[in-house]
């Protein structure tokens, strides 16, 4: 999916303030940045090992009907569902199904091969590190599709906008693997040598949406279930999260904006583990709450060593990615951004506290919408110093 435009850093102090006073000022200041920002609706949280310390929501998800936004509203957090593949690949290593250096031509029924770099094997590890030297080039026209028969006018719509858009109503709902194999296999239609790059297996950083693509196949072929499924009976079985978290009736879910505040049409993911998940603000900040204990080992989900590993960078290794989690100067956490889609999550290791913000629209073309973000992300920020 696309990535969000910059990735902002997250700067943490400690939790001091009372509580009360907190959340009264901190309700006064958002309110005042939401009213002053040309964001539709937006929702925010602020947890710790302990629990969720404040959760609240602004605006509307429909800005015709009034229809406010709430934390419990499930929603598109794109590309933050790349972690839930960390997590997958981590519980399959735990039950030693799989190493973190297997080659994954192992495992897939089909080959994946740099014909670059022959002999050498690109590895779940390169995967979740996105070092695996693969390209998604041309794949954004290809791996998303419209719901249903839209109108587009270039009227409504940037020209970057239409482009996407234009090219998507080509395209159908296809399973996982078999688009997978169809980008890979020599013979597919979505087939190109511009899938590889010219670094080594390795060797570099470069965000692949097909490569966590690949990693989430994986889990499906060596779980024996959809990675769909998979991830749903985590959900359950680790936060009694329920109903349909991937292909939820999109009448349920906010109506997502264009910087013009024009709807935009209804899409979806082929290559859905890498930005298909939807879940709320609140079921958001409770598998925040999880990470942050499983940094300290108070987490049973993972092995001790095994939420280490996810949340650590390689030593020596490129980039700023651990499994499928970027680690900042100060944080550890993800990034999800796409059309009238903005998610951020992270924490401070050093403080252990997270945040949690989604809003219904996103910042592509537009710094003054950015900034506005950035405004009230950096507001969560004060409370930990006790302002």
């Amino acid at each position: 999916m696309k990535a969000l435009i910059v990735f902002i850093s997250l700067l943490l102090g400690s939790l001091n303030a009372s509580k009360c006073q907190t959340h009264s000022q901190l309700n006064s200041e958002l309110l005042d940045l939401y009213n002053a920002s040309e964001l539709p609706g937006f929702a925010v949280a602020i947890v710790n090992a302990d629990g969720i310390r404040y959760i609240n929501s602004f605006g509307y998800e429909n800005l015709s009907s009034k229809k406010e936004f709430t934390v419990d509203q499930r929603f598109n957090i794109a590309s933050i569902s790349k972690t839930f593949i960390g997590i997958s690949l981590m519980k399959l290593i735990d039950n030693k199904e799989i190493e973190i250096t297997t080659p994954i031509n192992d495992i897939l029924p089909f080959n994946v091969k740099n014909t670059a770099y022959p002999d050498i094997d690109i590895t779940v590890e390169h995967l979740a590190h996105h070092t695996s030297g693969l390209n998604d080039d041309d794949i954004e026209s290809k791996s998303w599709y419209l719901q249903k028969e839209q109108m587009l006018t270039k009227k409504l719509m940037s020209k970057g906008s239409y482009k996407d858009f234009n090219s998507w109503k080509e395209n159908n709902a296809s399973e996982l693997g078999f688009f997978l194999e169809d980008i890979f296999n020599k013979n597919g239609k979505n087939y190109s040598k511009r899938r590889f790059g010219k670094m080594k297996p390795g060797e570099a950083y470069n965000y692949s949406n097909i490569g966590a693509a690949l990693a989430a196949y994986i889990v499906e072929l060596k779980s024996g279930v959809k990675y769909e499924d998979y991830v749903k009976k985590l959900l359950f079985e680790e936060f009694n999260i329920k109903d349909e978290i991937w292909k939820q009736n999109v009448s349920l879910l906010p109506t997502t904006y264009f910087q013009n505040k024009t709807k935009i049409p209804q899409y979806k993911p082929i290559l859905y583990p890498t930005g298909g998940m939807m879940l709320s603000c609140k079921e958001l900040s409770q598998y925040l709450i999880e990470i942050i204990k499983g940094y300290d080992g108070k987490s049973k989900m993972l092995e001790k060593e095994s939420f280490k590993t996810m949340l650590s960078l390689k030593e020596g290794g490129p980039g700023k990615y651990a499994i499928f989690w970027e680690i900042g100067d100060d944080t550890i956490g993800h990034n999800g951004g796409n059309y009238g889609v903005t998610c951020l999550m992270n924490f401070n290791p050093a403080t252990g506290i997270g945040k949690v913000f989604m809003t219904n629209i996103s910042s592509y073309e537009s710094n003054k919408l950015l900034n506005q973000m950035i405004a009230i992300w950096d507001n969560l920020s004060k409370v930990e110093s006790g302002f």
